[in-house]
């Protein structure tokens, strides 16, 4: 009884006011974005997905704050002040998210817009239908990595490089969560859709207001606390919870990875991610 307590569906019921006054600061910056955007592209005349999905940059930017709410509650189960610790986690991770945002909204904005391109073009031959497939493998693989990128970002220090690298290695390294995680977001992107779509008059207006203050939120604590255990396993324990090593590191994985030739902060090898041995030496000797 304790452990369901304790679980991230049980404490998502029992914290939920705090948790939507974490998703209300999100989706109202979200939702006032993307209503300058679109307002933008209607004024200028460019009337597109490119152009309205801008609004998704400043509004990424304070995706720190929701992921560090979300983490702290649902893995951690540590119920700090929602909103000095959603703007500290802002500030924190800020200038790092400035070129995180714009990485992010390449892959939503270019993703949708060639996904509605071959789609269509799918149904013209099929060379049209096998780009349109490759495209959609291409584009899971990148969402998976998405879900990785912004937890890694605010949890550890590292380069910019290492978060991409270890977010595309993290697709592969666990896969079965992986599918989870992606199966959620689409259950939970679909019934978002029908709600929209099968409302009318002013209660389509109110389902997607609805949409917009639950949906961002919803997302984060659904998928973080699915992908969370295979982070800690692969990179580092979270703080304030502990997760069993997925292996022990050997002094055989050590050996082998002193063979790879990079100053990563972490290497794959043996199916692990573990710490650069060689960066730690040079670290060492530069002491």
């Amino acid at each position: 009884m304790d452990k369901f307590k304790n679980s991230s569906f049980s404490v998502f019921f029992i914290k939920f006011p705090s948790l939507i006054a974490a998703g209300l600061i999100f989706s109202g910056i979200l939702a006032f974005s993307l209503f300058l955007s679109i307002l933008a592209g209607r004024l200028t005349g460019f009337n597109n997905l490119i152009v309205y999905s801008l609004g998704l940059i400043p509004a990424t930017m304070f995706l720190p704050g929701l992921v560090m709410i979300v983490r702290k509650y649902a893995v951690e189960k540590s119920f700090v002040p929602v909103v000095s610790t959603f703007f500290s986690a802002v500030r924190n991770n800020i200038k790092q998210f400035i070129f995180h945002s714009f990485i992010m909204y390449l892959i939503t904005a270019c993703s949708t817009f060639a996904i509605i391109y071959y789609g269509l073009g799918s149904f013209a031959g099929p060379v049209f239908g096998m780009v349109f497939i490759i495209y959609i493998l291409f584009v899971l693989i990148l969402t998976i990595a998405m879900f990785y990128l912004p937890l890694m970002a605010v949890t550890y220090e590292l380069r910019f490089r290492d978060l991409y690298k270890n977010s595309i290695l993290l697709v592969f390294g666990t896969i079965l969560r992986n599918i989870a995680a992606l199966f959620y977001a689409a259950v939970l992107s679909f019934l978002a859709l029908l709600f929209f779509l099968y409302t009318d008059g002013v209660f389509r207006y109110i389902s997607l207001a609805v949409i917009i203050v639950l949906y961002p939120l919803m997302l984060c604590y659904g998928v973080i606390p699915l992908i969370s255990k295979g982070v800690q396993e692969n990179v580092g324990h979270f703080v304030g919870v502990e997760a069993a090593p997925k292996n022990e590191v050997t002094e055989e994985d050590k050996a082998a990875a002193m063979n790879i030739r990079s100053d990563d902060d972490y290497v794959f090898v043996n199916g692990k991610m573990i710490k650069n041995p060689n960066k730690e030496a040079n670290d060492e000797r530069c002491i």
